[in-house]
């Protein structure tokens, strides 16, 4: 790469428009709310330099990281809108305080080695963020030692350990692991914060020509895996979040700094993934699989929407801020950030064609509902492989929603303060949340899919229906004499006339055994002989059930490993362990009233007949699930 002249400071993602446009007041209720709290904010930060994050945490210098680039960017952003030195100045003493910091890296921290280069993980990759952003925001006023502050931090602790462990790093393993790998929010955040700090200081500092380098080599993987996903990733929503919040923040930087439109931000994936939160957060609720399931809008994918002209996407950003949460990522400086880069123009979400079936190649997730955006019927399910990051032993789980209530959940949402020394051990499998336990799933003799283990997906339609077929047989691993668990284990999931959900589960087993399915509430449910119904606060779930052979419904309760309430289960159980052949179905109706669900054996499968007052169907399937007549 030749030595590039770049854009004038601030060159990095915000403009110097939307910087001055600071000190113009917020005009609507989200950003003026906005506009308070990082007032109250600010005025905490200049009386208290005291950090909050808690040491005794897993990855606490990750907490620290991120809670101090809260603070240096809100301080900035209110001295941006106010001119008050004391907001200026201590974000400056903020930047200091980073410089001294015996350690950046829990890691590191647990081998008492204090080496710059000891590590470059997901702390080295905020921290430079923040110096990067706080630099390029104070450059024109910096004094000469406050320059000279910001290069040796950004050397010492930066530039220099990346550029030593990428000339010392191996095909395989060590601190640079994340390197170039496509599917990890890693990637995005090392090299996306390096790179940042490359473009920030690319005039002043030699080394920053070869870490931008490094930081493309790495990022376009990250960018280009997104093509086989059609835009979706298998971490969940949750990293989405984390990860593409780095990834975009660099690649619109760059594009700010160099003056010319990014490959990567050309690629259609690129506009694609931008919709993927929304899929799998219907009407607010996270429906996502994996770790960290919840998601709230965060400043730069509005920033990216804007940029690659997503109206759509900017218009539902809008509706989601002007949603109650309870999952603002208030780790970072959301407020900050969307005080410099909404347009200020809140934009209208126009009805868009209804789209039942939702499929995200490649990883196989599927999102069912009745219409878009704002359904009434909504169904997430999960296919694919369990060999990702941050992957639970979730095939064939979903997650049910009616209106803006989650009726049904996939549990197991780990994150933050949740993450224990085991959640990335060889033992993270045995953990409650990341089990088969956690999850709508089946069960074959008491045991659930297993480790490394996918299911084949295909997507199934009909005059009355459209949904999902999953083959798990090679998911339920091998069982005595090391012979499979199942000679076929099966899910079909169908939406049927956007009126109700039906699951149908078939299993053949080499020998006699027992077979389950299981739904999680966290509501409260009241039980009759082949139903349940789950009440939430406004709508309520009829679920009921049917079964080839004598089967009980029975309820149980979870034990979470955090000390908390656990969920309700609806445990569908044959009733002996003398079948080879079953075949059992499951009717999620929104409302009270009870429908009939009967199931009889036919010529090679199964007769399904439905009678409620507005949904009567009947249905013919194959017992591999593979034909449906209707």
């Amino acid at each position: 790469m030749a030595h590039m002249k770049l854009s004038p400071h601030p060159r990095l993602y915000a403009s110097a428009r939307q910087l001055q446009r600071l000190r113009k007041p917020a005009i609507t209720e989200f950003l003026i709310g906005a506009s308070r709290r990082v007032a109250r904010d600010a005025r905490a930060y200049v009386a208290s330099s005291e950090l909050q994050f808690d040491p005794g945490l897993h990855g606490a210098l990750l907490g620290r990281a991120r809670e101090m680039q809260r603070r240096i960017i809100t301080l900035l952003v209110r001295w941006l809108q106010t001119d008050e030195e004391q907001y200026r100045g201590a974000a400056i003493e903020n930047v200091r305080e980073v410089g001294r910091w015996t350690y950046w890296s829990s890691a590191a921290e647990s081998r008492n080695d204090s080496r710059p280069e000891a590590d470059f993980d997901l702390s080295y990759g905020e921290n430079s963020a923040t110096l990067a952003i706080a630099y390029d925001w104070l450059c024109n006023t910096l004094s000469p030692d406050e320059r000279q502050l910001f290069h040796e931090i950004a050397q010492e602790r930066s530039l220099d350990p990346l550029l030593k462990l990428s000339q010392d790093r191996k095909p395989e393993g060590g601190p640079l692991w994340w390197f170039g790998l496509s599917s990890s929010n890693w990637n995005s955040v090392c090299a996306g914060g390096a790179g940042l700090l490359a473009l920030a200081m690319y005039d002043e500092l030699p080394q920053c020509k070869h870490v931008l380098e490094l930081a493309e080599q790495s990022i376009a993987p990250y960018m280009k895996g997104l093509e086989r996903t059609g835009g979706g990733w298998g971490e969940g929503i949750g990293y989405w979040n984390y990860g593409h919040r780095y990834a975009f923040m660099y690649l619109l930087s760059h594009e700010r700094a160099t003056g010319r439109p990014h490959p990567l931000l050309l690629l259609p994936a690129a506009k694609k993934t931008l919709q993927f939160p929304f899929d799998f957060c219907p009407n607010g609720v996270a429906c996502s699989f994996g770790d960290v399931n919840h998601w709230s809008p965060l400043p730069f994918h509005y920033a990216a929407a804007s940029r690659l002209g997503v109206s759509r996407v900017l218009a539902e950003l809008d509706a989601a801020t002007s949603r109650p949460t309870e999952h603002r990522n208030l780790d970072w400086p959301d407020d900050a950030e969307w005080l410099v880069l909404h347009s200020r123009t809140p934009k209208l979400i126009h009805p868009r064609p209804a789209r039942s079936v939702t499929h995200y190649p490649g990883m196989d997730w599927f999102a069912l509902a009745d219409h878009t955006p704002e359904p009434r019927l909504y169904l997430a399910a999960r296919g694919g492989t369990t060999r990702v990051p941050h992957s639970h032993l979730d095939l064939l789980s979903f997650h049910c929603v009616i209106g803006s209530e989650q009726l049904i959940s996939s549990l197991g949402n780990i994150g933050g303060a949740d993450y224990l020394d085991t959640t990335f051990s060889r033992r993270r499998n045995e953990l409650f949340e990341m089990s088969p336990n956690s999850k709508n799933g089946v069960f074959v003799n008491g045991v659930g899919i297993t480790a490394d283990s996918s299911v084949e997906t295909s997507i199934i339609r009909g005059p009355a229906f459209k949904g999902i077929r999953m083959d798990a047989t090679s998911a339920m691993g091998l069982s005595h004499d090391d012979r499979p668990a199942a000679d076929f284990c099966g899910r079909l999931i169908l939406l049927l006339d956007s009126r109700a959900f039906l699951i149908v589960d078939s299993f053949d087993l080499p020998r006699p055994g027992r077979v389950e399915s299981r739904l999680h509430t966290w509501h409260a449910c009241s039980f009759q002989r082949d139903s349940a119904l789950i009440r939430g606060k406004k709508e309520q779930l009829r679920v009921t059930y049917a079964c080839t052979v004598p089967a009980i419904l029975y309820k149980a309760i979870t034990s979470p490993t955090t000390p908390s309430r656990g969920a309700n289960v609806l445990r569908w159980c044959t009733r002996s362990r003398t079948h080879r052949r079953v075949i059992t179905a499951s009717l999620l109706s929104p409302g009270v009233d009870r429908l009939r669900l009967d199931i009889a054996p036919s010529e090679n499968g199964v007769e399904l007949r439905l009678n409620g007052r507005q949904l009567k169907r009947r249905l013919f399937l194959s017992s591999r699930l593979e034909r449906i007549e209707c």
